[in-house]
């Protein structure tokens, strides 16, 4: 159960900071869409937060919950956190292992940016409210850790065990990690049809750009456990969002 509570707890708290990133983005749309329908009721911002929070807090429990009451069941492990609470051997150089993460992360970021600028010669042009270096760090705690509860410990865990037990041996695990992938991107898709629309582009663009380090970080979960997906998640958010990112996106508008 301690492990279950350092997941969720952590997990909410990155929900909560990457509130004013969210809200930051979606300022401009959810202002337009008040405009088009006066008569249509949209609750004050305070409790459109209220609301986004505790909805999140609750998924994150009930992911982490299942994550990691599945996830010894399948060979998927926290070998850090195992370690801090009992002392538990690393199977590999923590040191190294976690140097390697960073620059994977970094690596798979700085490959979405470039992919990105390929899509958004064709993609529609919008006025986006640029969230701040310092909203967009916190964002990627929720990248780094409420999202990798989310897709990696729950669903590709879930996946793989239900693999598992349809017999698919070590197939599982390559499911488990596309099947995840897929689905974060998916997940990714709401966002980015409020800020461009609903188009083929966007859909493919939106999923292909999620995609592509969700199997990245799924592999880094079956291999070196869970805390080094999220250590590589938030490096390439951080490059993504608070680093590189800004820097293209400032070039694209002069």
């Amino acid at each position: 159960m301690t492990v279950f509570f350092i997941f969720w707890i952590a997990a909410s708290i990155g929900a909560i900071v990457v509130t004013p990133f969210q809200f930051k983005m979606l300022k401009g749309k959810i202002e337009e869409d008040a405009k088009k329908n006066p008569t249509k009721k949209i609750p004050p911002t305070p409790v459109l937060v209220l609301i986004s929070i505790v909805q999140s807090v609750v998924l994150l429990g009930v992911s982490a919950f299942i994550g990691t009451w599945l996830a010894p069941k399948v060979d998927l492990h926290w070998w850090l956190i195992d370690q801090w609470l009992n002392g538990t051997p690393v199977p590999y150089s923590i040191p190294g292992t976690i140097l390697l993460s960073i620059i994977l992360g970094a690596i798979a970021g700085m490959i979405i940016i470039g992919l990105d600028l390929l899509f958004m010669k064709r993609m529609p042009k919008i006025d986006l409210d640029e969230p701040s270096r310092f909203q967009s760090f916190l964002a990627s705690f929720y990248g780094g850790i409420s999202e990798e509860v989310l897709t990696r410990l729950f669903l590709m865990t879930a996946v793989v065990y239900v693999s598992s037990i349809l017999g698919l041996g070590n197939a599982s695990y390559w499911i488990g990690i596309l099947f995840a992938a897929i689905l974060f991107g998916v997940g990714h898709l709401p966002a980015a049809f409020a800020l461009f629309g609903k188009t083929k582009l966007v859909l493919w663009r939106t999923v292909l750009l999620n995609a592509i380090p969700g199997i990245l970080f799924g592999y880094l979960y079956r291999k070196y456990g869970i805390e080094i997906a999220m250590i590589a998640h938030f490096t390439g958010d951080i490059c993504l969002h608070v680093i590189f990112g800004p820097i293209v996106r400032k070039k694209q508008k002069i």
